[in-house]
């Protein structure tokens, strides 16, 4: 078999912290170790000498096992499952990765299970709440509007109870924005930021105030669809692979379906789904193109990408300010819509698209420990 004695392989795999078994080059089963037959519920018998694709049932997810063992020579990484014996499937990060180098090692695979159960769990009660949240906002919403049949007596009292409730909306809108942003390595300010040069690339392009701030607070949830991406994905420090690139495009549509149905909402919903839209068309999630994709959406387009420049992430550093504008210029007429670039370009001349990241809509200071 290989040059360590087959005892010795199986103690260094009940050793590890998380199921492990040891493949050969044709997929078969030659040891597992103990927390797997555990996570599995499946008796050792049933496991020995069967090949790995064996175990599943579904064929699409037998293509993907042998896909990866086709592969047999490269480690991978990402999340899957466990089938067990009474018909359920334990959510996993399955890991893989040759023995060795060189023969006899090379013959032979170590694919190890971690257990993401409790975090597919608690990221199934964060979007149920996320959803209780907006239903509760819709009937405040709701409340607010009752209260304009009031008598004439009453008037005030309804002006003063709306901007309480906008307030109260408002400040859940930002929480919850930074909320889902701090799955990120970024701690919430993104959306902070982009709020700012939403408002800025607005007023400079001379719309109404109404619109200015209606832009600028919708723009804080434009990437609330991130809720649904796992977070080896979200937090991946390389290149998505393409599966992996078509999972992370599904929260534009997905931020559109989360987002409440009241019209209060009616612009968060489209930058929340067109905001990586193309002036040319070749962006997602519609192909939309020039003048029909939303403005306020082509406005957040330039600002996210403008932000996400000028930021470190896990997978580059920052760029400096004047690189990123160059960017965002040479994006003219394909990424970008002209008419926004010339706004950004008017500003960044006369010293505009500063960020203030002090400048919460919620005290974020001590009580919840996060930084400006």
């Amino acid at each position: 078999m290989i040059h360590l004695p087959p005892q010795t392989v199986e103690a260094l795999l009940e050793s590890l912290n998380c199921g492990a078994m040891l493949l050969d080059r044709s997929g078969r089963i030659l040891i597992a170790n103990r927390r797997l037959i555990d996570m599995m519920k499946t008796p050792l018998p049933c496991l020995r000498e069967r090949r790995f694709e064996d175990i599943y049932d579904d064929e699409k997810d037998r293509r993907r096992v042998q896909e990866r063992m086709a592969e047999f020579g490269e480690a991978r990484e990402g999340e899957f499952y466990l089938p067990r014996v009474d018909g359920t499937h334990l959510p996993v990060i399955l890991s893989s990765r040759p023995l060795g180098d060189g023969e006899p090692l090379s013959n032979y695979m170590v694919v190890t299970a971690i257990d993401i159960s409790k975090q597919k769990a608690a990221e199934a009660r964060l979007s149920e709440d996320y959803h209780t949240i907006a239903q509760l906002s819709d009937t405040v919403l709701t409340q607010a509007l009752d209260l304009k049949h009031y008598s004439e007596d009453l008037e005030q009292m309804v002006r003063d109870r709306t901007e309480e409730i906008r307030e109260a909306n408002m400040e859940a809108i930002t929480m919850l924005a930074v909320a889902c942003e701090t799955r990120d390595e970024d701690t919430g300010s993104h959306v902070l930021r982009i709020q700012r040069y939403t408002e800025q690339l607005a007023r400079e392009l001379r719309l109404p105030e109404t619109d200015v701030e209606r832009f600028g607070y919708s723009a804080i949830l434009h990437d609330v669809g991130k809720i649904v991406v796992p977070d080896d994905i979200l937090k991946k420090p390389g290149l998505l692979t393409l599966e992996e690139r078509e999972i992370m495009q599904r929260h534009a549509p997905e931020g559109e379906r989360i987002l409440s149905s009241k019209p209060f909402f009616d612009t968060a919903r489209a930058i929340a789904r067109s905001h990586h839209e193309n002036w040319d068309g070749s962006g997602y999630p519609d192909g939309a193109k020039g003048e029909a994709i939303p403005l306020a959406a082509r406005i957040v387009h330039v600002a996210d990408v403008f932000d996400a420049l000028t930021s470190r992430r896990v997978y580059k550093p920052a760029w400096s300010r004047e690189d990123a504008a160059r960017a965002i210029r040479e994006g003219a007429g394909r990424m970008f819509d002209p008419s926004v670039v010339a706004a950004f370009d008017s500003l960044m001349r006369n010293g505009g698209l500063e960020a203030d990241d002090t400048r919460l809509s919620v005290d974020m200071s001590s009580d919840t420990g996060a930084s400006s």
